[in-house]
């Protein structure tokens, strides 16, 4: 990949992408290659894959989100194709242009335009109207999120996430289509799955129900992610954290609101084009009774029904 292609929606550091393979040593070009060679010959070998060749810009950014370790990539793109097979009610069969319209009645979610000075990625959620009774869907939520992170593996080149959570408007209508055993299913997509590499989750309190949203948020986190939480009584704490010129107006920042921006995102991600990509990406499953080692079990994957290999190159 020699540079970056033009994203509606992204904006970027200067020289950010080789800021980012050197934060991985992955700035030597040709080492980089070696591991991406070595990365698509593993894929071809795997015969329950029933995708074995992805684009190699996709396999570069995925091998960043791994932290450049070829190893672990695998492990995490065989967990990524297992899970659309086990569990398509997040992964698959996205319906975008009427998913998001849905979803946008009650909730506002982003990626925001301008990233870090670190070149870490900040993600936006905050609900507007608690009282969209009928169209509160957290499962409609978390697909948009997979949906934002599959954007951001064909345009963007980050070291990672910022997550801002305003809880707020988290009255009982809300609360209670929070499912604990969901969020915990989300949870392992993005982290063990999608390689979402989480630098703090940033949470705005406010609710009357807020200690019980956050025994549900760390249910599903790990005792480490637990402590990259920081909870913000006032979301103007935020600019210790975060400029003030990255942060939405409904934050105490100077960029455009978290309504405008979410519009943004739905309109991009209802293209011809992501929508597309969508679809080729669901196609990347996995056929367990076609792997060739010995099957996962639910020590390795956390849910009831998945598998475990031991892949030797």
């Amino acid at each position: 990949m020699e540079k970056l292609p033009p994203s509606t929606l992204l904006k970027f550091n200067p020289n950010q992408m080789n800021e980012v393979r050197k934060a991985f040593n992955l700035d030597d070009l040709k080492k980089l290659e070696q591991a991406l060679d070595h990365f698509e010959d593993w894929i071809k070998m795997q015969n329950h894959f029933a995708v074995k060749e992805f684009d190699r810009d996709y396999l570069e950014r995925f091998l960043i989100a791994n932290k450049g370790s070829v190893e672990i990539a695998k492990k995490r793109l065989d967990k990524l194709c297992t899970l659309r097979t086990m569990m398509p009610d997040f992964l698959r069969n996205f319906d975008v242009t009427n998913e998001l319209p849905r979803m946008i009645k009650w909730m506002h979610a982003c990626v925001l335009p301008q990233p870090t000075k670190d070149n870490y990625r900040v993600l936006a959620t905050m609900v507007h109207d608690p009282e969209a009774v009928d169209y509160i869907d957290f499962i409609g939520y978390y697909r948009f999120y997979i949906s934002i992170v599959e954007y951001l593996f064909k345009y963007d080149y980050n070291a990672g996430y910022e997550v801002i959570f305003d809880t707020r408007q988290f009255s009982l209508s809300v609360v209670s289509k929070l499912s604990p055993i969901a969020v915990k299913n989300c949870t392992t997509i993005f982290l063990e799955a999608l390689a979402f590499r989480l630098k703090r989750l940033h949470i705005i309190s406010g609710s009357k129900l807020f200690d019980f949203v956050m025994s549900i948020i760390k249910q599903a986190l790990t005792e480490k992610l637990v402590k990259r939480i920081v909870i913000h009584d006032d979301p103007s704490t935020l600019q210790q954290y975060i400029p003030k010129e990255m942060l939405p107006v409904d934050f105490g920042g100077t960029e455009t609101s978290m309504k405008e921006l979410c519009e943004a995102n739905v309109n991009e991600f209802c293209t011809e084009e992501h929508i597309a990509r969508l679809k080729k990406m669901e196609a990347a499953v996995s056929d367990e009774s076609k792997r060739l080692s010995y099957k996962f079990n639910e020590e390795h994957l956390g849910l009831p029904g998945s598998f475990k290999t031991l892949c030797v190159d």
